[in-house]
């Protein structure tokens, strides 16, 4: 999945890139160009997005391998832009309900 990787206090810092692994409280993804690591970014893929801490960008073959400590967990991030809801999650409801 395409995601976009723009820093927070430094819009000039943007990339596009491909979703590589998630997990509760990181991102991995192939980019290909180095991104400049401790800056805050944000994510965006699809309706999702995250923002986090780049904490590493290295060389992974011609492209670079960036991970990101997100600061809220990535599930609660979906649920609360509905996310579970549009697929139809089993169980799952929205926080407050």
């Amino acid at each position: 999945m395409i995601a976009t990787i723009t820093g927070i206090d430094d819009p000039d810092v943007s990339m596009k890139g491909r979703l590589q692994n998630l997990s509760a409280h990181g991102i991995s993804l192939i980019v290909p160009g180095e991104l400049p690591t401790g800056i805050a970014v944000r994510v965006q893929w699809g309706t999702s997005g995250v923002r986090g801490t780049l904490v590493y960008c290295r060389p992974f073959g011609d492209e670079y391998q960036a991970g990101l400590e997100v600061e809220d967990p990535i599930y609660e991030a979906t649920l609360a832009r509905g996310e579970d809801k549009k697929t139809g999650g089993p169980g799952l409801k929205m926080p407050g309900e």
